[in-house]
């Protein structure tokens, strides 16, 4: 029988991201400290965020190049929900155009982190948006 653990059943991690390879990888990080669900476009990630209780999204881990509905289109989405201010959103992208991270940059993201990331650069960030999120 499984044991029942709170921070599995309580606290959630939401990767937005159209590549299993980065889903996968960030599910293999967090799967034992946190629910980890999974999001392939922007769509997805929208409807699954609205159904979700206040408080349980921990940290939402965002790409900006997705079908369907991208990053951008999401962080509009968040911004007028004010879910930008609830939750830290980390964006894991493989851009590096000026122009796209100054873009980035106006919204009230929590870091933004270049593909190819290691798994200690992803624990570091996330670490550090949640803690920082904790004590706003």
């Amino acid at each position: 029988m499984e044991t029942f653990n709170p921070i599995i059943s309580e606290k959630t991690i939401l990767v937005v991201d159209d590549s299993n390879i980065t889903r996968n990888l960030i599910e293999h990080v967090y799967k034992d400290k946190y629910k980890v669900m999974m999001a392939s476009d922007g769509k997805q990630a929208m409807d699954m965020v609205d159904v979700m209780p206040e408080g349980t999204i921990v940290a939402i881990l965002l790409d900006l190049n997705m079908p369907n509905v991208d990053g951008f289109g999401v962080l509009d989405y968040f911004q007028g929900k004010g879910i930008l201010e609830k939750v830290p959103v980390c964006i894991i992208t493989g851009e590096e155009a000026p122009e796209i991270i100054g873009k980035v940059r106006t919204y009230n993201v929590a870091a933004i982190l270049l593909k190819p990331f290691s798994v200690k650069q992803i624990e570091d960030v996330v670490t550090k948006a949640i803690e920082l999120r904790k004590n706003n």
